[in-house]
Formats: structure tokens, C-alpha cells, sequence
């Protein structure tokens, strides 16, 4: 039985203060979260957390890194050529307004860490034609691409949370439905009103030039149908790229040292090692002893694990197999809605950072965008759900 210096929640709370004051002074991302999970260590397992640390270096981890690193490849690889042009004037043509959150949201099909970075590239050149600042398009490009977060089968959390309760996928997913569809009407919502400026272009594109957005059929084909991972489905699409489109020896140089950003590589590896040191420190059993509700830990335990850590992932790794006593039909849905809380609002996550740091957003003047957006889509879902579900149980 680990011996831990300091009482975990204790620790917990001091490096979410760190995380908050962090955001407030404008530390960059992978600092912060590299700070508190060092404080949150040393203060839970002295000097035996190395140890901790090394325990999260795992296959899982090289998945996640190259899945990042290959998704940003093939994005900057995408961006450079003409046909990428093409297929985003096509969709543009149907309806500019269509097109600024359908691209985001066909990224967000293909669950890669990072993924509004690829979307990011892709739908800048419409957002500038309509004239948005930069936080609105931040906003924009990161909530619509997640969207699925709740429902999609390729996502982590939905994955493991049908291995953690035994539960068939498409039973969770049938249990989310209210937080997909309150997503999309909150994303609608407030953003709808950012775009007044967009107008069709009067020259007729084709929409055949759709077909160059294959990449993403690709991996989602090679990642759902053959069942390889993503960052092996990215790699093999990488390849498939550069034979039939032939970039030029500087793109991909060019893509390579965006694929090895080093402040986004710290921010996913240190984030994985914050979720690994969190399940070994035993919080997640600490909070749930101090909250006592249920229902309120059900939503609340999630939502504070993915803020703290920025991974949407975490919440079904470390809250669900502590609360998995307490699950039912409505149990279930709060432990989703809390962690998609999480999700869009943690400023760790690594899709919100890239964002910003591509449209060159202030991170902080986002959230006037993500708190209501957030905060629409919790109502909508509850207003929702709760008749469905509380007279059940």
C-alpha cells in the first residue's frame, strides 16, 4: 500500500489553485500544468514520485504523442496544397456560415488529440473573410469539433466507460444523447451571431472538389473498419498524401517542425502523467467522500478531473471506476455532462491551446464565448434529460 505525504485532496486543491493562478498571470499552458503536477507529486508522494511518473510512460502514451504529432503533420501537409483550397471553397459555396462550423465538426469525427489544430488550418481562410476576431474564432473551431465528445464510438471516454461497466457501447451512447444535442443547439447559438459579415461567393464552385477532403475518410476508414489506431491510420494516410499530391521537400520539413511543436509535447505528456498520478494518489475516492451526493459527485467528480488535467479522456478513467456503484441510466448521463464540462472549459485542454495559439487569441477572452456556451448546453441537457430519466429511479 503507497504511503502519501500529504492528504491528496489537500494536495489537489493547492495545485488547482496553482492552475488558476497560473491562467491569471498568462504562464503558458504546458508551464502550468507542468508546475502543478510537480507540486501535486511532490506533495502526495514525496520523493518517490519519479517513480509515480515513470509508471505512466506507456504504450498509451507513444499512441497518444504520435497520434498528435502526425495529425499536426498531415494538417500542415493539407494546408499547403491547392486541393485542400478546393475542397473548402466547395463547402464554403454551400454556405459559408455551413462550412465555419461543418469542417470543425467533420474533424472532430476523427478523434485525435489536438484535432482543432487540423481544423484550425482548414476553416481560417472563411472565419477571416467574415471578419471575426480571433477569440470568436477560436471558440468556433474548438466547440463544434467537440461536439461528438459524448456520442461518437471512437471516443476514448466512451470506449472506456463500456469496458469499465460492462455496458455495450451504443448503450452509452444511446444514455448521451441530450448532451449531443444540446451541444449543437449552444454552439448555435452563440455563434451564429459572430458571423454577420459572411456572403456567398458569386463564382460557382464544384462540389465534386469535395473528394479532397479524403484524408479523413481515410482514417476514419482505417480506424474504424481495419481497427488500427489512430496515429497509425494518420502515418498511412501521411504516406497516401505524399504519393498522390507530391509536396515539395520544404512542406514537409515545414510540417515536420510544426508536428514537434515542444510546448504542445510537454502539455500532452505532462497532462498524461497528471491523469496517471491522479489515479495512483486516490483522489478521486477523497472527493467522493467529501461530496456525498451521488448525483453531485456524479457530475462534479468528472468535471473537476478534466479541468485539472485538459484530457476529456481522464473522466472515465479515473472518476468512473470510483462511482461505478452509483451508475444508472441518469447517473451515467451526469458523469458524461461533467466531464464535457470539463472538456470546454479546462484552459489545460490541449485542443483549446492550439487553437489559440494558431488564430493568436488572448486564451482568456475565449471563455466569454465557452462559459455561456458551456453553461446553455448543461441547462438545455438537464431540461432534457431529467424528465426522461429521474422517474425511472
Amino acid at each position: 500500500m503507497r504511503c502519501f505525504i500529504t492528504d491528496s485532496l489537500h494536495a489537489f486543491v493547492i495545485a488547482l489553485i496553482l492552475v488558476v493562478i497560473g491562467v491569471a498571470i498568462r504562464l503558458s499552458p504546458h508551464v502550468i500544468v507542468l508546475i502543478s503536477l510537480t507540486l501535486f507529486s511532490i506533495l502526495v508522494f514525496g520523493t518517490g514520485f519519479p517513480m509515480v511518473w515513470l509508471g505512466a510512460f506507456n504504450e498509451n502514451m507513444l499512441t497518444v504523442v504520435l497520434a498528435l504529432a502526425s495529425s499536426m503533420y498531415l494538417a500542415e501537409l493539407f494546408k499547403s496544397c491547392k486541393a485542400s483550397d478546393a475542397s473548402i471553397r466547395a463547402l464554403e459555396s454551400l454556405s459559408p456560415r455551413l462550412a465555419s462550423t461543418a469542417i470543425p465538426a467533420l474533424v472532430g469525427l476523427l478523434p485525435m488529440p489536438g484535432g482543432a489544430y487540423v481544423s484550425a488550418t482548414l476553416v481560417d481562410s472563411i472565419y477571416s473573410k467574415g471578419m471575426l476576431r480571433a477569440e470568436a474564432k477560436t471558440f468556433i473551431n474548438f466547440w463544434f469539433r467537440h461536439i461528438w465528445l459524448t456520442v461518437w464510438p471512437l471516443y476514448q471516454c466512451v470506449l472506456i466507460a463500456s469496458y469499465t461497466l460492462g455496458w455495450s457501447v451504443n448503450a452509452i451512447i444511446v444514455k448521451n444523447w441530450p448532451i449531443f444535442v444540446a451541444s449543437i443547439l449552444s454552439g448555435v447559438l452563440v455563434s451564429w451571431r459572430l458571423l454577420p459579415k459572411y456572403t456567398c461567393s458569386t463564382q460557382k464552385r464544384r462540389v465534386s472538389d469535395l473528394v479532397h477532403l479524403w484524408p479523413f475518410a481515410s482514417i476514419a476508414f482505417l480506424n474504424i473498419v481495419l481497427k488500427l489506431n489512430v496515429a497509425l491510420s494518420a502515418i498511412i494516410t501521411i504516406l497516401l498524401f505524399t504519393v498522390l499530391y507530391r509536396p515539395r521537400l520544404a512542406t514537409h520539413v515545414r510540417a515536420l517542425k510544426y508536428s514537434l511543436n515542444p510546448s504542445i509535447l510537454i502539455l500532452i505528456v505532462s497532462s498524461l502523467i497528471y491523469s496517471h498520478a491522479l489515479s495512483e494518489s486516490g483522489v478521486a475516492e477523497r472527493i467522493h467522500s467529501v461530496l456525498g451526493l451521488p448525483e453531485l459527485t456524479c457530475y462534479l467528480l468528472p468535471a473537476i478531473i478534466v479541468v485539472a488535467v485538459g484530457l476529456e479522456f481522464t473522466f472515465s478513467a479515473i472518476a468512473l471506476p470510483v462511482l461505478k456503484s452509483f451508475i444508472n441510466d441518469f447517473t451515467l448521463f451526469l458523469v458524461f455532462l461533467g466531464g464535457f464540462t470539463g472538456c470546454m472549459l479546462s484552459p489545460l485542454h490541449a485542443c483549446l491551446v492550439l487553437s489559440s495559439q494558431y488564430f493568436k487569441a488572448e486564451l482568456r477572452r475565449v471563455y466569454k464565448y465557452t462559459v455561456p456556451a458551456t453553461l446553455l448546453a448543461i441547462a438545455i441537457s438537464l431540461a432534457v434529460a431529467y424528465p426522461m430519466y429521474i422517474h425511472r429511479h
